[in-house]
């Protein structure tokens, strides 16, 4: 499937009729959303079985805690996963700050990362809409910017390839609002992603490619 379209283009000047703007959810009338890949994807969504995010994310999401950071850069304490630690559905620990044992037996259980959890960005800018699989074993915390998902019926890592995926990422750029270098995607913008329907036999053969995908992606690196 060619998904060019999905690519950024940004033309002088656009027209966006008042009834185009009517059948959005957030009736946004900024020129942005008239960008022909918006409109592209529109029609791409709406000629295939598609299903919204909600309907397998029945607990409202949760954000991580404002740390209050050691001031040592030293590795001491419990890692903090931020927008800055998560890169390409990875977690970087090495871009972790720490916070105190202390402080981490003090966050409510709902807000430390469990396993099968899925984190995502969703505000700030150029770093909106980064997902990671959290399966790591060790404490970790997870600050203010970063949001919980836990889908039940989804497997949770063909969720963190949706949203990374061209039709996802189309997506945050078409719903992230604010003033520049504030941007925000919020919830309810989230669940109304809409994605085609697919197999779970074809979900389960699309995993095991990407992970061999991966896995040979990250022995090239080793060499590079």
């Amino acid at each position: 499937m060619k998904l060019d379209f999905l690519k950024a283009k940004t033309p002088a000047a656009l027209r966006f009729s008042f009834k185009a703007i009517g059948k959005s959810h957030s009736l946004r009338c900024d020129a942005k959303q008239a960008e022909p890949r918006f409109a592209l994807f529109e029609n791409f969504i709406s000629s295939v079985e598609s299903f919204c995010l909600g309907d397998y994310l029945p607990e409202p999401f949760i954000k991580g805690s404002q740390p209050k950071y050691l001031e040592s850069l030293e590795p001491n304490g419990v890692p903090v996963i931020s927008t800055l630690a998560i890169q390409k559905m990875r977690i970087i620990i090495e871009a972790c700050r720490y916070i105190s044992q202390e402080d981490y037996d003090c966050i409510e259980e709902p807000r430390k990362p469990k396993q099968k959890d899925v984190l995502l960005t969703l505000d700030g800018g150029t770093s909106i809409g980064k997902p990671v699989l959290f399966d790591l074993e060790d404490d970790f915390a997870v600050d203010s910017h970063v949001a919980f998902l836990r889908p039940v019926g989804l497997d949770p890592k063909f969720l963190v390839y949706l949203l990374a995926s061209p039709l996802g990422q189309v997506q945050f750029n078409q719903a992230e609002s604010g003033a520049s270098g504030q941007t925000a995607v919020t919830e309810e913008d989230v669940r109304r992603f809409r994605f085609p329907v697919i197999k779970n036999g074809e979900v389960q053969q699309i995993l095991k490619d990407f992970e061999k995908a991966s896995r040979r992606i990250s022995t090239l690196e080793v060499f590079v």
